[in-house]
Parts: structure tokens; C-alpha cells; sequence
């Protein structure tokens, strides 16, 4: 049986041009350390490096029960009309 990741809700920071940019995400449990740096995916799916980890969750929760955030932008699009062509 394949080995089942878990993950911890972790707030970043990365340092910008004129200042910092915070993200918060769930990532795997073994890159969950404080002060750590990763590299993390942006909109585009590029990998962004520089994300310094400053804060790290408590709860620990199974892939299946961590939130996706792509289902959560789909289901908002649906029910608000977001998801219809835009009239000219």
C-alpha cells in the first residue's frame, strides 16, 4: 500500500519588490517547518521560490480531507454565475 501524505496549514511569506507578499496554503507535513524556504505553484502553475514558512498549523489532515482549492473557485463560479460566457 502506497504511503498516504498528510498536511499542515502553513502561513508564508515571500519577499517582493517594495515589500512582502502572505499566502496561506496546506502543504505536505515533511516541508511544514518553520523557516523553512520552498517553492510553491502561482496561478499560472509556475513554481515560485522564496516562500519562507513563518507559521505552522496543528491540525494535521489526510490528502482526501485537505481543501482544494480549485473545487472551492469551481463551485463559487457555478453558484454566482461566474461561470457563464459574458454577454458583449
Amino acid at each position: 500500500m502506497s504511503k498516504q501524505i498528510k498536511y499542515v496549514q502553513c502561513a508564508m511569506r515571500r519577499t517582493i519588490d517594495g515589500g512582502s507578499v502572505r499566502t496561506t496554503s496546506y502543504i505536505p507535513q515533511q516541508f511544514a517547518k518553520l523557516g523553512r524556504v520552498l517553492k510553491l505553484k502561482d496561478d499560472l502553475d509556475r513554481w515560485i521560490d522564496g516562500w519562507v514558512v513563518e507559521c505552522v498549523g496543528h491540525v494535521v489532515v489526510d490528502a482526501a480531507d485537505a481543501p482544494d482549492y480549485r473545487k472551492a473557485i469551481r463551485n463559487h463560479r457555478i453558484s454566482t454565475g461566474d461561470s457563464q460566457s459574458r454577454l458583449k
